[in-house]
C-alpha cells in the first residue's frame, strides 16, 4: 500500500510545490539574468523558502496520492477481492493513516522552530540579494528604491559609469512624499467609523445621510492629499552597501536638490551641494530601538507565546500559533476523507484525482482563511474556527470510513 502511495505523493508534492514557487522563481531568474545577483545566494534563498512551502503542499500532495492509489485499487476490483477474502479493509487503510499521522507530527515539529528560522533566513538572503543588486545597478535603467516608509517612493537613475574610476555619472533621484492627513481629516475619519458602527445597529435614515456625507468628505480629502516632490541631480556618485548594518549609502558630488510644490509649480526651491551622503535601509521594518522586528512567520513557538503576552493586540500572533498546529493536522483530516471517497468514486485518471483534490483544498482553505480573519480581530471563536475545517473533514471522513469498512 505504501509503495502504491509513494509515486502519486511525489508527483503531487512536485506539482503543488512548483505552483507555489513559480512566482518566486520568475523574480529570482530575472534577478540572475538582468541584475547580476549571486547564483549561490539565489540558490540558498530557494532552499530556505522550500520548507515553508512544503508545510502547505504536503497535505495537498497526500490527498492526491490517496485518491489516486486507493482509487486504482477500487477500479481494479481489488477492494472487492479483499472483502470477499474476509480481510478487514482497515488492515489496508491503517498504513495510510499511520503515514498521515507521521507527516502531521513531523510538520508540527518543523513548525516549532525550523520553518520560522528558515523564513528569517530567507528574509536575510533577500536583503543581501537586494544589496548586491543595488551595488551594481546598470546605467539607463530606472530603479525603485524601497524606503519602507508609507506614502514615500524614490526612483533612481544614472546615465553611465566611468570605466576608469567606476563612478556613476549624471545621477537623478526623484522622491515623492504624501503629506500626513490633517487633524480635521483624522477627526472626519473617526466620526465616520463611529457613525457607521451605529448605522449597523440601527436603520435611522438621517444617520444614513450623515454617513454618506462624511464618506464624500473623506474621499475628497484623500483625492486632495498633497504630494511633495524633490529631485536630486548630481554629476558623480557612488553606491556603497554595508550588509552588516543593512545600510545603503549614496555618496553624491557636485549636484543640487530641487523642491517643487505640486499644487503650485511656481513654488520652487533649489539647494546646491558639493557633497551629499544619503542613507537608505531597504526592506527593513525596525522598531524605535533600531532592532529588527521579526514578523509572526519568523518567530518560533516560544517567541509567539511571549509576544502574545506582551502585545496589546495579540491577534496576529495567536492566529499564527494556531496555524502551526492546524495545517499539519490537515494530513489526518485529508486521509480520513480521501480513503472512502476514493473507494466510492474510483478516480483512476489523474485529472479526476486532482479535480477532487482542488475541491477539497478549496473548501478546507476557504474555511481556514475565515478562521484566520476572525483570529486577527481577536475573536474568542478563532480557535474553533481555525480548527473547524479539520474537525469537519475528519468527522465526515470517519463516518464514510466506517460505512466503507462495515459494508
Amino acid at each position: 500500500m505504501l509503495k502504491e502511495l509513494l509515486g502519486p505523493f511525489a508527483m503531487g508534492l512536485g506539482v503543488f510545490t512548483f505552483v507555489f514557487l513559480v512566482g518566486q522563481l520568475y523574480r529570482l531568474i530575472d534577478l540572475l539574468m538582468t541584475s547580476g545577483a549571486s547564483p549561490l545566494l539565489v540558490g540558498e534563498l530557494i532552499l530556505s523558502l522550500l520548507p515553508g512551502i512544503l508545510s502547505l503542499t504536503t497535505p495537498m500532495a497526500l490527498l492526491v496520492a490517496i485518491l489516486m492509489s486507493v482509487g486504482r485499487l477500487a477500479a481494479d476490483r481489488e477492494i472487492i477481492a479483499i472483502r470477499m477474502s474476509g480481510v478487514n479493509l482497515m488492515v489496508v487503510f491503517t498504513p495510510i493513516l499511520l503515514v498521515a499521522m507521521l507527516l502531521s507530527g513531523a510538520m508540527i515539529a518543523a513548525n516549532y522552530s525550523l520553518v520560522p528560522f528558515l523564513n528569517l533566513r530567507a528574509t536575510d538572503l533577500a536583503t543581501q540579494i537586494e544589496f548586491n543588486v543595488l551595488s551594481s545597478i546598470p546605467p539607463n535603467r530606472f530603479f525603485e528604491l524601497d524606503t519602507t516608509k508609507e506614502g514615500q517612493s524614490s526612483v533612481f537613475f544614472y546615465e553611465r559609469r566611468n570605466p576608469k574610476t567606476g563612478e556613476m555619472e549624471h545621477i537623478n533621484i526623484k522622491t515623492s512624499i504624501e503629506e500626513e492627513p490633517s487633524a480635521q481629516d483624522l477627526q472626519r475619519q473617526n466620526e465616520l467609523k463611529q457613525k457607521m458602527a451605529k448605522l449597523a445597529q440601527t436603520k435611522d435614515p438621517a444617520l444614513k445621510r450623515e454617513v454618506v456625507r462624511l464618506k464624500r468628505q473623506v474621499e475628497e480629502a484623500n483625492r486632495k492629499k498633497r504630494v511633495r516632490e524633490s529631485l536630486i541631480a548630481a554629476n558623480r556618485g557612488q553606491i556603497k552597501a554595508d550588509i552588516a548594518a543593512r545600510l545603503i549609502t549614496l555618496e553624491l558630488q557636485n549636484g543640487s536638490i530641487h523642491y517643487v510644490n505640486v499644487d503650485d509649480p511656481t513654488d520652487y526651491s533649489i539647494i546646491r551641494f558639493s557633497q551629499l551622503t544619503k542613507g537608505i535601509r531597504p526592506r527593513m521594518s525596525r522598531s524605535d530601538e533600531g532592532i529588527y522586528e521579526k514578523t509572526p512567520r519568523e518567530m518560533s513557538v516560544p517567541e509567539l507565546r511571549q509576544k502574545m503576552h506582551e502585545s496589546i493586540k495579540p491577534g496576529r500572533y495567536w492566529t499564527e500559533l494556531l496555524q502551526r498546529f492546524s495545517i499539519p493536522l490537515a494530513c489526518i483530516a485529508f486521509a480520513l476523507i480521501a480513503v472512502p471517497l476514493a473507494v466510492y468514486v474510483r478516480p483512476t485518471a489523474k485529472a479526476i484525482a486532482f479535480g477532487m483534490s482542488f475541491l477539497l483544498i478549496f473548501l478546507y482553505y476557504g474555511l481556514l482563511n475565515y478562521g484566520i480573519s476572525l483570529g486577527k480581530t481577536g475573536s474568542s471563536a478563532a480557535v474553533f474556527a481555525i480548527f473547524f475545517p479539520n474537525i469537519l473533514l475528519a468527522l465526515i471522513g470517519s463516518l464514510l470510513m466506517y460505512r466503507t469498512v462495515m459494508k
